[in-house]
């Protein structure tokens, strides 16, 4: 994505009408469509002024998100995967970043931290500290946290971890979800869906 905002000499003009745009604010996830904001422009070649993109405050939580027109994009953009309930406080800030990082398109670090959560969680589980990531992969794997049919995954994240720290490739936005998909049923299953359990024995 271009990044208007450090490449172009930039102009902030006032408040004004702009095209409404409906998306979900990136902050408080409620459905906006305001019509009020600012303009990012730039120079054209012959001197004109282009709009690049479009400033949006959102009226709920009053935070700013830009929307780059040449790219259709709201940033920051949504949150990919699912929320997960009764996470411990380490494990629910790391999945937050993750989140986080993906929806202001960092795929990479996103990928980085979903790698980090990964090797927490193993160490919760009963793994040795100080292991390399596929031995925690492995872990989780031979300890019965992968369902039975996910050895594609538990490949395809082990190569995607290796990949991401060792060699200079920059995540791309599919591969990233995919991670936070696996990262996502993974918490389910070891969190939430055994929580559920114990609240509905107590009760």
């Amino acid at each position: 994505m271009k990044n208007y905002l450090s490449k172009y000499a930039i102009k902030y003009n006032n408040s004004e009408h702009i095209p409404s745009t409906p998306f979900t604010c990136g902050y408080c996830k409620n459905l906006i469509a305001p019509d009020l904001g600012y303009r990012i422009s730039s120079s054209g070649q012959a001197g004109n002024q282009i709009t690049r993109a479009l400033i949006y405050m959102c009226p709920y939580c009053k935070n700013p998100s830009i929307y780059y027109l040449d790219e259709k994009e709201v940033v920051p953009g949504s949150f990919f995967g699912r929320e997960v309930k009764g996470l411990p406080e380490n494990i629910q800030t790391l999945y937050d970043e993750c989140r986080i990082n993906y929806s202001n398109k960092c795929y990479t670090s996103s990928q980085m931290i979903a790698r980090t959560l990964l090797m927490h969680i193993a160490v919760e589980q009963g793994a040795k500290e100080g292991e390399t990531f596929a031995k925690y992969i492995d872990y989780l794997n031979t300890s019965g946290f992968i369902p039975p049919n996910g050895k594609k995954w538990v490949d395809f994240i082990r190569k995607s971890g290796n990949v991401a720290n060792h060699e200079i490739i920059i995540k791309e936005k599919e591969e990233t979800e995919k991670v936070i998909t696996f990262l996502s049923s993974l918490l389910l299953f070891i969190y939430e869906l055994p929580n559920e359990m114990s609240v509905d024995e107590k009760s």
